[in-house]
């Protein structure tokens, strides 16, 4: 699939003003950024792909950890709470892999790159996973119930 050169260099330009180191490659046609960032809860880090196309690029940052098949519904459970009602983004999983992921979407089209769009789709995804990082392991190994481990979250 091809990729607009021009949003890839705007990315390109807004990563490198905000301070984000992102590794650059063009894979299969497709245009990646890679991102490494370290958080604050107890996973630790988080890996962003930003996978660029014609007028649009999405950011999907997984976790360094899966849900094993015995703990998948609870996770998605628990995902789909932490979710409900989110406006900007939000959490997936692979019901057969137990990947689980952030994921922002933004539609540039003929336009410029919005920095402040750019901004909320890079770095609300570490936020996010910062956020409910720690509840996340609490269903990921059976410690507490997706009810419990959401109504543990400070206010939402």
């Amino acid at each position: 699939m091809a990729y607009s050169k021009e949003l890839v260099s705007q990315l390109g330009d807004f990563l490198k003003s905000a301070g984000i180191t992102a590794a650059f490659e063009e894979r299969d046609g497709h245009a990646l950024f890679s991102i490494r960032m370290k958080l604050r809860c107890k996973l630790q880090t988080a890996q962003m792909i930003i996978l660029v196309r014609d007028d649009h690029f999405a950011a999907l940052t997984t976790l360094p950890l899966a849900a094993d098949e015995n703990h998948r519904l609870a996770m998605a459970e628990f995902l789909t709470r932490i979710n409900w009602g989110m406006r900007n983004g939000n959490f997936e999983m692979s019901m057969d892999t137990g990947e689980i992921r952030f994921k922002t979407y933004v539609h540039v089209g003929a336009q410029p790159l919005d920095p402040a769009a750019a901004r909320l789709a890079t770095l609300l995804p570490f936020l996010m996973i910062d956020r409910f990082g720690d509840a996340l392991l609490e269903v990921l190994f059976g410690f507490k119930s997706p009810r419990e481990a959401f109504e543990s979250l400070p206010v939402r």
